[in-house]
């Protein structure tokens, strides 16, 4: 599953940009990859995030031509 590798480093690296704060939100510009579609690649968040300060944020995905993935925005509660 491709897709949870993709995950992974998405939560790894919204996780260092929240330094411990609960993340309300992430927009991912989401590669073209040929495999990882929106829906898989939420189903993937939804399983590594659990028990993170992550667990229930709101995923905004856009879709990108380029071959990698990456995070454009984090919301933090204050």
């Amino acid at each position: 599953m491709h897709e949870v590798g993709i995950a992974k480093e998405v939560l790894n690296i919204s996780l260092g940009r929240a330094a411990g704060k609960k993340i309300k939100s992430i927009t991912v510009e989401l590669a073209d990859d040929g495999h990882t579609t929106a829906a898989t690649f939420t189903s993937a968040f939804t399983m590594v995030s659990q028990g993170t300060v992550a667990e229930g944020a709101v995923l905004k995905i856009r879709n990108s031509d380029e071959l990698e993935s990456r995070v454009l925005e984090l919301e933090v509660e204050q």
